[in-house]
């Protein structure tokens, strides 16, 4: 089967130029709307960072399952992308990151999960402790509860999406003193739909 047609997770990551909230009152009245009325979509998610390796201003993420990639590349060339990035480029301090994921569709308990860690390696060694916290945090969460995958656009680059209605993720203690290049973002998710068939 070709990529393009398979699902895939969409991580989009915004750095604000307005308070969190200002933003989020934003996504859920008028971007939310819009994702879900596209063709492809099948959940969204949106939520804050509330720590990270990397000290930035305020940033947003956006984890999307999309059937496949063409269906986020027909969003994006579509018509609904202008009022889409016409209400959200205001709210921004640069453009977003965008980085695609062999992740299948979500489950359940990871959808309604208050908190994400996600963290990224490039570096084999540290793609070896993230197979090792996967494996942990399944261990003691469940298997629906994290993914892991290369990134489609940097066959380099792998991401380890740990969710939990904890913001402590025991899991990934090992990260600070083990992981030497592991960039790591912990997200407490604001909204939460999934699209009915």
């Amino acid at each position: 089967m070709d990529s393009s047609t398979k699902v895939v997770g969409e991580l989009v990551y915004t750095s604000l130029s307005v308070p969190p909230q200002q933003y989020q009152e934003v996504y859920r009245n008028t971007l939310q709307p819009i994702l879900l009325a596209q063709t492809g979509l099948i959940l969204a998610l949106g939520g804050v960072v509330t720590a990270g390796t990397d000290n930035q201003s305020a940033t947003v993420v956006s984890l999307v399952n999309w059937e496949s990639v063409d269906a986020h590349m027909a969003f994006i060339s579509g018509p609904a992308a202008i009022p889409f990035f016409g209400a959200s480029k205001p709210l921004m301090s640069a453009m977003p990151s965008v980085e695609h994921y062999g992740i299948s569709v979500l489950k359940t308990p990871a959808v309604e999960s208050r908190h994400t860690l996600l963290l990224k390696a490039t570096d084999d060694s540290d793609k070896e402790l993230l197979a090792k916290i996967h494996e942990k945090h399944t261990a003691a969460e469940g298997a629906d509860m994290a993914a892991i995958s290369d990134c489609v656009e940097d066959a380099s680059l792998r991401i380890l999406i740990l969710f939990s209605n904890s913001d402590k993720f025991e899991a990934a203690a090992d990260v600070s003193s083990d992981g030497k290049n592991i960039k790591s973002l912990t997200i407490e998710w604001y909204s939460r739909v999934v699209k009915n068939a």
